[in-house]
């Protein structure tokens, strides 16, 4: 047909096999995605050889040379020459035990993948040799080979990596970033063998070595910032052949990206993402959005319930059992940091919420005028609803290991001496280790969030109605999101009628707010329907998820301000208030209910250290 056109059908077969060059560059993108892969395949084949230091050299971020030595069993001359063929391995024998991978990879899969798209020397020595053995292969092509010197163990140069093909060299980024890659792995795996000496040459200058230490402890306080190993808390919990260990972050100590988070399953480093969302959900509830923890946590299971085998390059790991190993991951993160063990106070003699003194009422910040400066930094936080306890889930919480100390118990403020007021904005409370500030407006903020929404779960949130209606004027647009959501701004406290086309009748507040303006409220409120951050489909596992934003703008108003003098007995009440609810380590904006500064800070201030 005319206009018509069609690609020409080639001559002779069209489908034919491949040159074995070109299957092993095809390969090759599998494995090396960068110089950092070439790193990760080339260390993890030395740990699976027994080595106990690895030494790492890199030339313009791992483009001209990257080589890796190690002190493991070595190879003999046959094996040498098997290990850079593809489809063959030491570690692998049947079927049986592909599934239950204990080793990192396969050498005899990396190595002719990484061959292929560069020049490689090899030099390894079995123990028991008298000399080492040396292999040269460039593209895929053995050059040389023949006796060589050299102590037991393995090293692989690569060289000119992609040089044999220029459209992936170019791909590469600038030297910086691909060391950065480069060194980002080896911190991770330096936190997943604390056992094992591991240097980093760069240029031909040390550049990064941590020795061998007898536990993750202390390879986590030199590997990663001072900063955040200090803020770092022990965890550890088993469920059935699960077990996981390691450390995370107090809810005062984040990050603005989950770059300090290093997740370990049995041993082998993975970005996976059942294990991240959990780790997140646990701190969902106390950290703002936008903002990370730090944590190194390791998982061991049984090698057969775990399949690492899911990614080319097994960063990601697929579980038997993923529910369990959620859960388990959550609560122990949750049990962990929840304690409150971090701010520095004794263990509680009973469980918060029991004693009479917690039905007191919220002493301070009844009726005060709000203040502008403490509004919300982002509107757009959201906290969702606390985890199901663990019977919802018809699965017992993570169990101690045996012979573990027992849970430590919450701290309770009130524990503390009650020092008196700072500035008229911080609380001030000696603890047994640590002077501990409490901002006032965070810690009343988050106390009536809490409140407001048990509020809003029973059937809505008490309202206060107003002497007279208050006539509040909105843009055209704001008025409309404020009269559609009126079913909403009810649950919340307000009696909203429209008016006319350029305002509304307010009748009623909520009454935390009532002798207040409610005209900066009520705008608010409006802005917030037109975002949609009040959204009528809410998850009906998660109704009250989508008011929260609203419910901690209601907190915000209600709570005392920064420059509020709260008289002695206001103050013990808000310390009361702030044992009655779960968690309180920042107010619904992300900001820190409470900062403790240790006692050997003070003491090193005053050069008593």
């Amino acid at each position: 047909m005319s206009g018509e056109s069609h690609a020409e059908v080639p001559a002779g077969p069209r489908i034919h096999r491949l040159p074995d060059d070109l299957v092993d560059q095809i390969a090759a993108g599998e494995v090396v995605e960068r110089p950092a892969s070439v790193v990760k395949e080339l260390a993890e084949n030395a740990l699976d050889a027994g080595a106990s230091r690895v030494r790492v050299e890199i030339r313009d971020g791992g483009r001209s040379l990257i080589a890796v030595s190690d002190d493991g069993c070595g190879m003999t001359r046959e094996e040498a020459r098997l290990a850079l063929e593809r489809h063959a391995t030491s570690k692998i024998r049947d079927a049986d035990d592909l599934a239950r991978i204990r080793t990192f990879g396969f050498r005899g899969e990396a190595l002719p993948a990484i061959a292929s798209v560069a020049r490689v020397r090899l030099r390894t020595r079995a123990a028991a040799a008298d000399e080492a053995f040396e292999l040269e292969v460039e593209a895929g092509r053995l050059l040389r080979e023949g006796p060589a010197g050299g102590p037991p163990g393995t090293r692989v140069e690569v060289a000119d990596l992609f040089a044999p093909v220029p459209a992936r060299r170019k791909f590469l980024k600038s030297a910086a970033t691909e060391w950065g890659h480069i060194a980002d792995w080896l911190t991770r795996l330096a936190l997943a063998r604390p056992e094992l000496h591991l240097e980093l040459l760069r240029e031909e200058r040390p550049a990064l070595a941590w020795p061998a230490v007898r536990d993750l402890r202390e390879r986590v306080a030199v590997v990663l910032s001072e900063d955040d190993a200090a803020s770092l808390v022990p965890v550890e919990a088993e469920d059935g052949a699960l077990r996981l260990t390691g450390y995370a972050s107090r809810p005062d100590h984040h990050r603005a990206s989950g770059a300090g988070i290093h997740l370990f399953v049995n041993r082998r480093p993975v970005r996976d993402r059942l294990l991240r969302h959990a780790l997140l959900e646990a701190y969902r509830e106390w950290l703002p959005r936008g903002r990370f923890p730090a944590a190194v946590l390791h998982l061991d299971c049984d090698p057969a319930r775990v399949d690492v085998n899911v990614h080319p390059a097994k960063w990601e790991v697929r579980f038997a059992e993923p529910q369990r190993v959620h859960a388990l991951v959550r609560r122990a993160l949750r049990e962990a940091v929840s304690t409150r063990g971090w701010l520095g106070g004794p263990a509680a003699a009973g469980r918060p919420g029991s004693g009479a003194a917690d039905a007191a009422p919220h002493g301070p910040g009844r009726g005060r005028a709000p203040s502008r400066a403490a509004a919300p930094a982002e509107a757009g936080w959201i906290l969702a609803e606390r985890p199901e306890p663990a019977a919802e889930e018809g699965r017992a919480g993570p169990v101690p290991r045996p012979g573990s100390p027992a849970p430590e118990r919450p701290v309770r403020f009130s524990d503390f001496r009650l020092l008196g007021q700072l500035h008229a904005t911080y609380l001030l409370l000696e603890g047994p280790a640590s002077l501990l500030l409490v901002d006032q407006h965070a810690a009343h903020e988050r106390v009536l969030y809490e409140d407001l929404r048990a509020g809003l779960a029973a059937g809505g949130i008490a309202r206060q109605g107003l002497l007279g209606p208050a006539r509040v004027e909105l843009p055209p647009a704001l008025r409309a999101a404020l009269v559609e959501g009126a079913g909403h701004a009810a649950k919340l406290g307000f009696e909203i009628d429209p008016f006319d086309e350029e305002s509304v009748l307010v009748r009623a507040v909520p009454a935390l707010l009532a002798g207040r303006d409610p005209h900066p409220l009520v705008r608010e409120l409006a802005e917030e329907l037109a975002r949609g951050g009040v959204d009528a489909g809410a998850s009906p596992r998660r109704p009250m998820r989508d008011l929260d934003t609203a419910i901690a703008t209601i907190a915000c108003h209600a709570a005392v301000r920064a420059g509020d003098r709260l008289e002695p007995p206001e103050q013990a009440a808000l310390l009361r208030d702030l044992d009655r609810i779960p968690h309180a380590p920042c107010c619904p904006h992300g900001r820190p209910v409470a900062v403790p500064l240790p006692i050997e800070e003070l003491e090193r201030r005053f050069a008593r250290r």
